[in-house]
């Protein structure tokens, strides 16, 4: 799976086991429509979606709802999986307007999506934990568990236990092994999360997201030899997978040929989704500034922005504004830019609220950076209390937390309270200006240890968004001279090569 396809997948967790798994699961659910047609397009795509062919299991719960609009289930599966926030927010409407035709356990899954989706997450979690308690035996419960734990909640450690279950229900469950690798190289456990991939490869060497899981796991491990040569197998196999073609890309801007990175974008863009080619021309745009090029990332953003407007994306509009603020060199335009993205995401939007919520989080988050950077602790102070006050009305919303870790991480360094800030920044580990300015907090709080195992994994931090193009190049830079300061002073021989 390329995870960053999914990264912007609302909604929450959903529990189901199809009459097509019965004979597998002791304990299933039986879908309520009365349509054979509607019934078999519903079991095609959840076989896409286990395979990753992400627009043929979509176009199948289309067709699903088509051949029974009454058909609930079906509604708040393409609402799930799809990437479109309007599609997802008309699917919910109507899964939640036809639930009245749905089974008991159906309207369980359906309260509990409608329920995420709406950012009430707490009545969506006790429902999710009925479903998971009930029905302990479903593998498709835990594997979907443990997709909305890793992608919309950012909890790797919690959702690796999720597929490891399934693999228990059913070793031969392919996907699980997938999911659980990206867990394990998340965490920073790559020898397993190779092992997994490996036997996830072996059990459907025919498929192409194998190859592409591979590639992107070998990305993450600065393996950028080995990630080219698996997302060229995954194309060979099925040439219409086009996240690998975004993989190229990826890795090539890692790789630091932003230009030839812009050409693999260019071809997966061009073959994408309308919500595809928004989110991937943000990842085209970031390449500008690896560059350095900063008035070409402007216009690429620009222009990005003004399409997501377009298509009425509310969310990756204020993303690319955002991602625009990060990089200014002067405060005002920065600053013009989080407003911007902030009055976007107020708007009346066909938008899940819950989407619109995690991207305000991250406008603050982002604004509080700058506040600090700045020196402006009124601001800081500010903007941190709004976001607590959105963290606190979306009460467990892990995108929204995390978020609040980083931003009350950077006031804490700001006041010179370090422990207050390593416990912060250790809850937001994956970040890659939090895991800079976690280094600074180890150092300045005496945890010497701390600091130079996380500047080695900063170091080596592959992963294709905004953050990482902003801080890991530059970090390696001076880390790297930093180590060759202190190689040259404990090497004896030194004084007589100067």
């Amino acid at each position: 799976m390329a995870s960053f396809t999914f990264r912007i997948l609302a909604g929450a967790l959903l529990a189901f086991s199809l009459s097509a798994f019965a004979h597998d699961d002791p304990i299933g659910i039986h879908t309520s429509t009365k349509s054979p047609q509607a019934h078999a397009f519903f079991e095609k795509g959840v076989a896409k979606m286990e395979m990753l062919h992400t627009q043929e299991a979509l176009q199948n719960f289309r067709n699903a709802v088509k051949a029974d609009p009454e058909f609930a289930l079906g509604h708040m599966f393409l609402m799930f999986f799809s990437a479109d926030p309007t599609e997802q927010l008309a699917e919910r409407d109507k899964g939640l307007a036809t639930s009245a035709s749905a089974n008991a356990e159906e309207k369980l899954i359906i309260s509990w999506l409608g329920d995420a989706s709406q950012a009430r997450y707490i009545p969506a979690i006790q429902s999710m934990n009925e479903a998971l308690h009930t029905y302990p035996k479903d593998k498709h419960l835990y594997w979907l568990a443990g997709w909305w734990l890793m992608l919309n909640q950012n909890q790797a450690q919690r959702a690796a236990p999720m597929f490891e279950h399934v693999m228990q229900l059913d070793p031969k469950f392919a996907d699980a092994w997938n999911e659980a690798a990206y867990c394990y190289a998340r965490m920073g456990n790559l020898d397993k999360a190779f092992t997994d991939i490996k036997r996830y490869a072996e059990m459907v060497p025919n498929e192409a997201n194998p190859q592409d899981s591979f590639a992107e796991i070998s990305r993450m491990a600065g393996r950028f030899d080995d990630a080219l040569l698996h997302y060229r197998m995954s194309l060979k196999i099925d040439p219409t997978f086009i996240e690998s073609q975004l993989g190229l890309g990826d890795t090539y801007a890692l790789m630091g040929q932003q230009a030839k990175a812009r050409e693999e974008y260019a071809r997966a863009i061009a073959a994408g989704s309308p919500v595809q080619k928004v989110q991937w021309s943000l990842q085209s745009a970031a390449t500008y500034v690896r560059d350095g090029d900063l008035a070409a990332a402007d216009k690429a953003f620009s222009a990005t922005a003004d399409q997501a407007h377009t298509l009425d994306f509310a969310n990756l509009e204020a993303e690319a504004y955002r991602s625009m603020s990060m990089y200014q060199k002067e405060s005002k335009a920065s600053l013009g830019l989080l407003a911007k993205a902030e009055a976007v995401l107020h708007e009346e939007h066909k938008v899940p609220q819950s989407v619109l919520n995690q991207e305000l989080a991250v406008v603050l988050r982002t604004r509080v950076e700058r506040a600090v950077a700045d020196g402006n602790k009124d601001m800081a102070a500010a903007t941190l209390k709004q976001l607590e006050d959105l963290a606190g009305a979306n009460a467990a919303d892990g995108t929204i937390d995390i978020a609040l870790h980083g931003a009350s991480g950077a006031v804490a360094m700001m006041q010179g309270k370090y422990a207050d800030a390593v416990n912060y920044f250790e809850e937001d580990n994956s970040n890659a200006i939090s895991m800079r300015s976690l280094i600074t907090a180890y150092q300045k709080n005496g945890q010497e240890g701390n600091a130079l195992r996380l500047s080695a994994r900063l170091a080596a931090f592959n992963v294709p968004v905004i953050e990482q193009a902003l801080v890991v190049p530059e970090f390696r830079k001076q880390r790297a001279a930093m180590l060759a300061q202190r190689n040259a002073s404990l090497d004896p021989r030194a004084k007589y090569r100067q």
